[in-house]
């Protein structure tokens, strides 16, 4: 059995390597001298995702956020009251607005 050789002296980036399995020597390629190009973008923030290099999106303060108004859904309660067809609004289209729409039919005696 062959003894693996182990070096501890400190190495140029771009000296010879060898491997220890083989004994072949492998001589890294310089990156100007690469014909295929790395694909590693300038940015560091840059990720390697599964191959693919992906950057960081650009995020808003907290400050200067701000979220949408919210209807509650009680609005499907007073939406009720209308004659004609149900509403097709988006607080109607909840599935939580069920509940209100029940509650409604009920107070107005439709529903046993």
């Amino acid at each position: 059995m062959s003894e693996k050789i182990f070096r501890d002296e400190p190495r140029d980036r771009w000296s010879p390597r060898t491997y220890n399995s083989s004994g072949r020597t492998y001589t890294p390629v310089a990156p100007e001298d690469r014909k295929i190009g790395v694909n590693k973008p300038d940015d560091p923030r840059a990720v390697r995702f599964y191959g693919r290099w992906l950057l960081p999106l650009p995020l808003i303060d907290d400050e200067l956020r701000v979220m949408p108004e919210t209807r509650p859904d009680t609005d499907a309660y007073d939406h009720m009251s209308k004659r004609g067809r149900l509403c097709a609004c988006d607080v109607c289209r909840r599935p939580e607005a069920e509940r209100w729409r029940r509650r409604w039919r009920r107070q107005q005696g439709l529903r046993a």
